[in-house]
């Protein structure tokens, strides 16, 4: 058997980052042109972000990237992470230098502003960690056996009266889906919050189940989520968030809003307040 090593270069290399079109996808969930029926952004962390002062001594941080939705590209992140091994063993003279290289690339290959932020150990710990606000989805005691994305299996509940709405928060640690890249698996936090006709709880963990042996990137996956509810249960505001846990030291984290303002009045707590903590348990 012939083993395939990956070259690491540990040299400021720029050109080892890649970007993938955000547009190719889109056209798969029905959406056309610029027009989006969202708005949002991805955050990446860099958990494992290193390189070394003008003195030869190594810097660590953790590194922070936020992406608008709106960008004609997202990242590849095989890609991000052996184009972040490259800053490991060059020398910068601070760490505005390392700061506007990071911003410089990714807002080049995104082809939009990209927010870099470098937090340092008391930053981080001083973040701690957050958990989504809401009902957990898991405890419900369901036969499943439906793992191939099936949007079918959407549905509202069926209260006896079409005019009833509600607010609801809920969010599930079941979730897993394939990197169509590797195959590899990939798991994540799902946090569904949505003003509208009552979503059916079971038939949701099913759908959201149904992407265990599904093949696609992070921010895409969250785009078809979102699409599928929208397109399913017709909700008047919508947030989804994906909360994804690292992978080669990086973790992605993604949110598609409809509604947003209106959404926020009827929610005791903002569903962003959960993308600012640093992290959840998984993470």
């Amino acid at each position: 058997m012939t083993s395939h090593q990956t070259l690491y270069l540990t040299r400021y290399t720029p050109s080892l980052l890649e970007s993938i079109a955000r547009k190719t996808q889109r056209q798969m969930l029905g959406i056309k042109g610029d027009s989006l029926p969202f708005t949002g952004l991805d955050f990446w962390h860099a958990w494992e972000f290193t390189w070394l002062n003008s003195r030869g001594k190594p810097m660590v941080v953790v590194a922070r990237f936020q992406l608008p939705c709106e960008s004609p590209h997202l990242m590849e992140s095989k890609s991000l992470k052996l184009y972040l091994g490259s800053f490991s063993n060059t020398q910068f003279d601070d760490v505005d230098e390392v700061l506007n290289h990071l911003t410089t690339d990714f807002s080049r290959m995104a082809q939009a502003p990209v927010a870099v932020t470098l937090l340092d150990v008391d930053q981080v710990q001083g973040a701690g960690m957050g958990q989504f606000r809401g009902t957990s989805l898991d405890a419900q005691d369901l036969d499943i056996s439906d793992y191939t994305w099936n949007p079918g299996l959407l549905q509202l509940q069926d209260t006896g009266d079409d005019l009833v709405q509600v607010t609801e928060s809920l969010y599930t640690h079941l979730f897993k889906s394939l990197c169509p890249m590797t195959g590899q698996p990939d798991y994540a936090s799902i946090l569904v919050q949505y003003h509208g006709r009552r979503i059916n709880h079971s038939r949701l963990l099913k759908y959201l189940v149904s992407y265990r042996e599904h093949a696609e990137f992070a921010e895409q996956i969250t785009e078809r989520i979102f699409v599928d509810i929208v397109t399913q249960c017709a909700p008047e505001c919508l947030a989804v968030t994906a909360r994804y846990t690292r992978r080669g030291g990086i973790d992605i984290n993604a949110r598609r809003t409809l509604g947003e303002a209106s959404l926020l009045k009827h929610l005791s707590e903002t569903f962003s307040e959960t993308l600012r903590e640093m992290r959840l348990w998984r993470q």
